[in-house]
């Protein structure tokens, strides 16, 4: 019958290749920010058009209340207690797209491999 998998399996496996990123809050509370492709499609579409909004290259026009806004709003998607982390980063937009920065790195998926055969 070959290898049997079990949907149990597949998930501990999903779990660790596209782990969450963890950010523990000023009182000791972690809050975890999902993986983009472990989220709903809906969810995913809306975060993925909303991190577009902050990729503004030109300062000169830049409407930073406008990507407060989108930061805070990719943030409170992707978290499992967003709300409260955006209340916790109090609009600075520095530690935002830090943080942003920082989930995009760590819940890339690794780079495929290329095999022998």
């Amino acid at each position: 019958m070959g290898n049997v998998f079990t949907l149990d399996s597949l998930r501990e496996e999903a779990e660790r290749k596209y782990a969450p990123c963890p950010i523990e809050l000023p009182d000791g509370t972690v809050v975890t920010l999902r993986n983009l492709i472990r989220l709903p499609s809906k969810i995913r579409a809306q975060v993925y058009d909303t991190l577009k909004l902050l990729e503004n290259d030109d300062d000169s026009d830049t409407d930073f209340d406008a990507m407060v806004d989108a930061a805070s709003k990719v943030l409170e998607m992707v978290a499992d207690d967003g709300p409260r982390l955006v209340k916790e980063l109090g609009g600075d937009m520095a530690l935002m797209m830090l943080l942003i920065e920082r989930w995009m790195q760590n819940t890339q998926p690794g780079e495929a491999t290329t095999s022998d055969s």
